[in-house]
């Protein structure tokens, strides 16, 4: 009778253990195609902005890739960002896939200027807000490209700067 009940406790604890899994796997999906972040927020184009330089936050689909300042700039029915990296492991960024990215940094890729504190910042054009964008980052240590997914965020810019016309 015990091994049966022993038994019994396994298999629950297994399709438990399975039942939370798929669920983590569901959540991790949703995050990294942007579909729980996209709806949350309406995607925003640059014509839907006032011209001006917005503070704003950015989420990236990796922890080694942390933006610890990111300012908007709008002008012109364009947007650039200005992304101040926690950290200076970064060399270049590739707007899109690495497999995209050129072998080596040229004029294709976006080069770092440093701040007055030192920190790396990327500026790079930004397709729309509240929407996944791919970029590629080149890691100085590894000497290789990575893939990272980053979402402009458009929660902190003032509702009166934005239209809901396109």
């Amino acid at each position: 009778m015990k091994r049966l009940i022993a038994f019994f406790i396994c298999v629950i604890t297994v399709l438990s253990l399975a039942a939370c899994s798929d669920n983590q796997v569901s959540d991790k999906k949703a995050a990294a195609d942007g579909t729980e972040a996209s709806s949350a927020l309406p995607v925003i184009n640059a014509e839907q902005i006032k011209d001006g330089e917005y503070e704003i936050e950015v989420e990236s689909s990796s922890s080694m890739f942390r933006i610890v300042k990111c300012v908007l700039t709008v002008a012109e029915g364009k947007m650039t960002a200005a992304m101040t990296m926690s950290g200076q492991g970064y060399g270049a960024l590739f707007m899109g896939k690495m497999g995209d990215a050129p072998a080596s940094p040229d004029d294709t890729c976006i080069p770092f200027e440093n701040d007055a504190d030192g920190a790396k910042v990327f500026t790079v054009p930004v397709e729309a807000l509240n929407k996944p964008i791919d970029c590629a980052a080149w890691s100085i240590r590894k000497e290789s490209w990575y893939d990272r997914e980053l979402i402009f965020k458009s929660d902190m810019i003032p509702s009166e700067c934005i239209s809901a016309n396109n």
